[in-house]
């Protein structure tokens, strides 16, 4: 099954008492979620990654080549 197409979502929340401790987070500090699906190019989903990170130690960069 070929991947054919990423989608991400990125977004800020609140973290979960688990999340604040496995995190070592501060009182008040948000996570980041980092959610991926990789599909073929006829819709089905090959992969599914979510990461939670926290927000102060948190950094986002792409790079695309731009097809003709």
């Amino acid at each position: 099954m070929e991947p054919d197409y990423i989608t991400e979502m990125v977004f800020a929340r609140m973290p979960t008492p688990e999340e604040r401790e496995e995190l070592a987070l501060p009182a008040g500090e948000p996570v980041m979620i980092l959610r991926r699906e990789t599909y073929t190019a006829e819709g089905a989903i090959v992969e599914y990654a979510r990461g939670v990170h926290a927000a102060s130690r948190f950094s986002w960069s792409y790079t695309f080549h731009i097809p003709d």
